[in-house]
């Protein structure tokens, strides 16, 4: 309630007050309810309370989901030509691996792991920086042979991107989206993910592929559960084929 720094510590009447009568979306609603349910759930447990008041609540307010447009080509070059000191390291981490800002921004020097002839793996998993979105997400990522050089420029021991989070990440590209003279609607930082799976499209990659690589299920596989169970995943080998058929924009 309140992120702002305006608002720490500020009354409930306050932040009802800087609201300016805006309601909430849907999905903060839900995980509101939800955590005020978990609590309560909690105090039925410990005996304080011999049912949950809110076991009933429901939200009917329905989400509108968050549409994202893939970067085109020529913004990317744009992005790049910036050489932002900032993001622009890894934001270029990002275009190469399809990763999440707050995976990218969370990995620590442990995450690098060496796999011979194979090269530098990125091993995505909770650490003490970051927990994961889902179980899909924790999964090994080749390093780019492009992004191989830029490790030199990067920490060797604790956090890779020390002071950068997601709030950090999308904020600053907000700017440089500024500088880079890009409007169109729906271009966020997450715009690097959507680029990433189309370059892997257009290369012919199979959906559920890719789909390993980024941490995502196969959306179109309409046996993706059996797929699962009876499948092993692809190999490094392939990982590493994969990734390398993405190319930065020149």
């Amino acid at each position: 309630m309140g992120k702002s720094y305006r608002l720490k510590g500020a009354s409930l009447d306050r932040l009802v007050a800087a609201s300016e009568g805006q309601t909430i979306s849907a999905a903060t609603q839900r995980r509101t309810v939800g955590q005020v349910s978990h609590f309560l759930d909690w105090a039925v447990y410990e005996g304080q309370l011999t049912s949950n008041p809110f076991a009933t609540v429901r939200v009917e307010a329905k989400s509108k989901p968050r549409h994202y447009e893939a970067l085109s080509d020529g913004e990317v070059t744009r992005l790049l030509a910036l050489k932002d000191g900032k993001i622009g390291v890894l934001f270029t981490l990002c275009l190469l691996t399809g990763m999440r800002a707050g995976e990218a921004s969370g990995l620590v020097w442990s995450d690098l792991v060496w796999k011979e002839n194979l090269g530098w793996f990125i091993w995505i998993r909770p650490n003490e920086v970051r927990s994961l979105k889902t179980e899909a997400a924790e999964r090994f990522i080749p390093l780019h042979s492009a992004f191989a050089p830029m490790l030199d420029r990067l920490p060797k021991d604790g956090r890779l991107f020390p002071g950068l989070s997601v709030n950090t990440v999308t904020k600053r590209f907000a700017i440089l989206r500024e500088w880079a003279g890009i409007t169109r609607q729906g271009v966020v930082f997450h715009s690097t993910r959507k680029w990433f799976v189309t370059q892997c499209e257009r290369a012919g990659v199979p959906e559920h592929f890719t789909a390993s690589i980024v941490g995502h299920q196969s959306a179109r596989s309409e046996n993706r559960m059996t797929y699962g169970i009876y499948s092993a995943g692809i190999s490094d080998e392939q990982k590493r084929e994969i990734v390398e058929k993405v190319g930065l924009p020149t």
